[in-house]
């Protein structure tokens, strides 16, 4: 589907675009279990139904504002955020000059990395809702700001449905967001100088993200979720009244649940740096993120 070719259309023809190819119907979300996790009343709304004055794409926000809907996809997710601290990489994959107002067609389109080359994906901005109005999958911490949602549907009709979302891996989707070659590295096996290249990574702004071991999904004493995935946000050598320790920063896709060992929020390990350090590194907030 030729995205300009059917803007121009629309516009033309003063109607909203609706795409065939990946309807607003269940088929689109899948034929498994997911079906089972469904509101009883699921609708399809565009975005000018669900705010007075929705936003596509919002540069001056926080990023890390997108929150997991029905849909297990914190691989996803986790490989979302990463793109956010890249703004040259994130319009490679969401074009930029998108909008709900100028030349508005209910037409968004995305590009992935998709068995070897760049494909654009073209969707219409129908999105499943529950009764309330509430986006089911993919929304946004701000409750006006969709292309998080419309990606998640692109990526989605890439893949055949949104039931196709529910298994994968961070190194999948950060290469489908890149074309770049991933690595992976088992930290049970990990080598020697892996702050080194954690370092090095970072400074080349490669996009990291990990995971924990597969397996159900489950919060544990420790605050880490098994079966899950998160962002590495950044790293950092930090200088303890002992010596010095290598710290990294992750995010969870929830946006909230966090680690609850040394270094996390309320660690006393904080207590072992300079005053000015600590105010720079430590953030109180149950926002997901944490060292």
């Amino acid at each position: 589907q030729n995205y300009q070719a059917l803007l121009e259309m629309c516009l033309k023809n003063k109607c909203l675009f609706t795409d065939d190819n990946f309807p607003a119907h269940i088929s689109s979300i899948g034929t498994g279990p997911l079906l089972k996790k469904l509101p009883q009343n699921l609708q399809w709304k565009r975005p000018h139904d669900l705010h007075r004055s929705p936003v596509f794409y919002a540069a001056n926000r926080k990023q890390l504002d997108l929150c997991q809907g029905l849909v297990e996809n914190c691989w996803f997710l986790a490989a979302l955020e990463a793109l956010t601290f890249h703004q040259d990489i994130l319009a490679a994959v969401v074009p930029q000059n998108q909008s709900f107002e100028r030349k508005y067609a209910g037409i968004f389109h995305f590009r992935f990395w998709h068995f070897g080359e760049w494909v654009d994906v073209v969707v219409d901005d129908r999105l499943p809702v529950n009764e309330a109005g509430e986006l089911v999958f993919v929304s946004s911490v701000y409750k006006n700001v969709f292309w998080g949602a419309l990606l998640e549907k692109a990526y989605a009709k890439l893949y055949g449905s949104y039931e196709d979302l529910q298994i994968g891996q961070v190194s999948e989707a950060l290469v489908d967001f890149t074309g770049g070659v991933n690595i992976r590295i088992k930290l049970a096996a990990a080598p020697p100088d892996l702050w080194d290249i954690l370092t090095r990574a970072t400074y080349s702004r490669s996009l990291m993200g990990c995971q924990t071991h597969l397996g159900a999904t489950k919060i544990l004493k420790n605050g880490l979720v098994a079966g899950h995935a998160y962002t590495v946000t950044g790293i950092r050598k930090v200088t303890c009244q002992y010596g010095p320790e290598n710290l990294v920063r992750l995010r969870n896709p929830w946006g909230k649940i966090e680690w609850k060992g040394d270094w996390s929020d309320s660690s006393y390990k904080w207590e072992l740096l300079s005053p000015k350090e600590k105010i720079l590194l430590r953030k109180k907030k149950e926002d997901g993120e944490f060292w």
